[in-house]
């Protein structure tokens, strides 16, 4: 920040003085900036001469390339930043390729009783997932369960209890089975999943 004051002085055409100094100040990225500038100029021109005016102008460079610079580093920041942010990252761990080998179970049959099948759309998002293990498995799950239950993929919910409980699980479910029965490929319904179109599906409507 700067300061200017004018004090009168003896002995100068003009009756003033002018000085400027710039206070501490620090760019907003944390880098240091303590120089101090001091000047005093005494006045041999009526403070209406170009040449005065030209003395502010100079002094007045200096914080704005400081916020030029400031600005630019913060842009340079956020570009570097950005290189290291991977969207693919955020998919949820799903299989690429189809099970090479026997897939656990899906819940089924008398399983599918008891408080955490107190709805019927529970029990039959269940009997869709397990007419349609092998593409479950290569589909994500974006209820994150990947992260707190570490699960690989879409069809661990419905090993267990989890699906009946997340309308998530349910609902890529329900859509991954109508999609399949439409002729898309895991790939396809997977990249349906990835764009949320599951979001779209009614529970309460969905019958095999």
């Amino acid at each position: 920040m700067w300061y200017i004051s004018f004090n009168g002085k003896r002995g100068c055409s003009a009756p003033y003085r002018f000085s400027a100094k710039q206070a501490d100040t620090s760019c907003v990225t944390g880098l240091p900036a303590r120089t101090k500038v001091r000047a005093v100029f005494f006045c041999s021109l009526p403070v209406s001469q170009p040449h005065w005016h030209l003395h502010l102008a100079d002094f007045m460079i200096f914080p704005m390339k400081r916020i030029f610079g400031c600005a630019l580093l913060g842009l340079v920041t956020l570009a570097a930043s950005a290189q290291w942010m991977n969207p693919a990252a955020e998919i949820p761990a799903y299989n690429a390729t189809a099970p090479k080998r026997a897939l656990p179970p899906i819940l089924h049959g008398n399983q599918l009783t008891g408080p955490y099948f107190s709805h019927p759309y529970q029990v039959t998002a269940y009997e869709m997932a397990a007419k349609i293990s092998k593409v479950l498995h290569q589909e994500p799950c974006y209820c994150h369960c990947d992260r707190a239950l570490g699960h690989n993929s879409l069809h661990s919910c419905f090993e267990g209890t989890h699906g009946a409980v997340c309308s998530t699980c349910m609902k890529e479910a329900v859509y991954a089975y109508q999609q399949t029965k439409k002729g898309q490929t895991p790939a396809q319904i997977r990249a349906g999943i990835e764009r949320g179109d599951w979001e779209s599906v009614d529970l309460f409507k969905a019958s095999l």
